[in-house]
């Protein structure tokens, strides 16, 4: 993936130039920011339908621009363990017809 001059980002088959290069950034709240090393303050960023945005018209505090989480490393004494909860099944309740209780 290379981003080009009007900060679209484009395939390239052999892309190994500075437009092809992108720097990891960890944020204050440990997602995973990726700048452009050619064009500074440009980010990769993709919609919520999973579009592309323009370089040109990313932050890097918006939420599109915000990859993957990276927890905290913490010693294997301290790591919590998953517990599963037994839960009873949900049912949804029918609707009665009319006014009923108004």
């Amino acid at each position: 993936i290379c981003m080009n001059k009007k900060g679209k980002l484009v395939g390239k088959k052999r892309g190994k130039g500075p437009e092809c290069v992108f720097k990891e950034i960890v944020l204050e709240n440990n997602y995973t920011a990726l700048e452009s090393v050619k064009f500074a303050g440009w980010y990769m960023c993709f919609t919520r339908k999973g579009r592309p945005r323009k370089g040109s018209q990313t932050r890097q505090h918006q939420r599109e621009v915000h990859f993957m989480k990276r927890f905290q490393r913490r010693r294997k004494q301290q790591q919590r363990k998953f517990i599963r909860v037994p839960t009873s099944p949900r049912h949804r309740s029918k609707r009665r017809r009319g006014a009923g209780g108004r």
